[in-house]
């Protein structure tokens, strides 16, 4: 019983530790594309179970911001400044936080997992997501009633606008700038594609290309927050969806209306 007593002494934490190990897993909660309800739910409980309940939590999309009024000088903040979406990092992360409660460990143990979670490769390497956006693009033009030419065009066009987002992800312009390029390289590449085939119609090109894009998640995430109370973080994540789908019309547009001006009939169905 003494020997269980000391390991159990060995791997409690103090105040400041629970707050640090709570405040990094809900930054990697959010860096994988976590609603922010999830994130300040899952704060709450592992401080709670640790027995702090005066504990307060407020994140939005960019910023968590992390408390505990009981004591002087303890609030901590973490700034997100880049996000992405790995539906199996979230799912660990939160069956980690569940793990911690009931079966505690040391800071360091802790803080070593939730690094490994913060630093860890997406299950998908860049050129498989490229080969899947392709893929989906084709399907997706073919749905839409699109022939055998509209199905390979959209291959290449919605393939090679997502390897132009994922190699100016390296160069970390915002979000909008990337965007409006993959949109302005479908509206180039959908022009290439008709002019080289008569058989190519535009509509079906472009909408398929555009289906991998679509901020559906942002969107999802955004209403889950407004459902849940969280009324600054929705109004965020919607803005969000807004932004990048405008900004995928205006490279679009660009791109269409570029062409336009240069001589060539566009808008006339072929």
């Amino acid at each position: 019983m003494d020997e269980v007593q000391k390991q159990s002494d060995e791997k409690s934490m103090t105040r400041e530790q629970i707050l640090e190990v709570a405040l990094n897993m809900g930054e990697a909660l959010l860096k994988s594309g976590a609603e922010t309800s999830r994130v300040e739910d899952t704060i709450m409980r592992f401080c709670q179970n640790c027995g702090y309940h005066e504990v307060n939590v407020f994140v939005t999309p960019t910023v968590i911001l992390l408390g505990d009024k009981s004591a002087p000088n303890s609030t901590m903040m973490s700034r997100i400044r880049n996000r992405s979406t790995n539906l199996t990092n979230i799912s660990e992360i939160n069956d980690f936080s569940y793990d911690i409660s009931k079966k505690p460990v040391d800071y360091n143990t802790a803080m070593s997992k939730l690094q490994n979670f913060l630093h860890r490769r997406p299950p998908y390497g860049k050129w498989m997501l490229c080969l899947a956006s392709a893929i989906c693009s084709a399907t997706f033009a073919g749905m839409l009633g699109g022939n055998s030419h509209d199905f390979v065009a959209a291959f290449f066009t919605g393939g090679l606008a997502m390897v132009l987002l994922k190699q100016l992800g390296g160069y970390r312009p915002s979000a909008f700038w990337e965007n409006a390029l993959a949109g302005a390289a479908i509206g180039a590449c959908t022009i290439l594609c008709c002019a080289i085939s008569i058989q190519c119609t535009k509509t079906n090109i472009i909408v398929g290309s555009l289906m991998p894009f679509v901020p559906g998640v942002a969107c999802t995430n955004g209403l889950r927050d407004y459902m849940a109370g969280d009324l600054v973080s929705g109004n965020s994540r919607i803005a969000e969806a807004l932004l990048f789908a405008i900004s995928i019309a205006i490279g679009l547009a660009f791109s269409l209306l570029l062409w336009y001006h240069w001589g060539w009939d566009l808008w006339v169905e072929k």
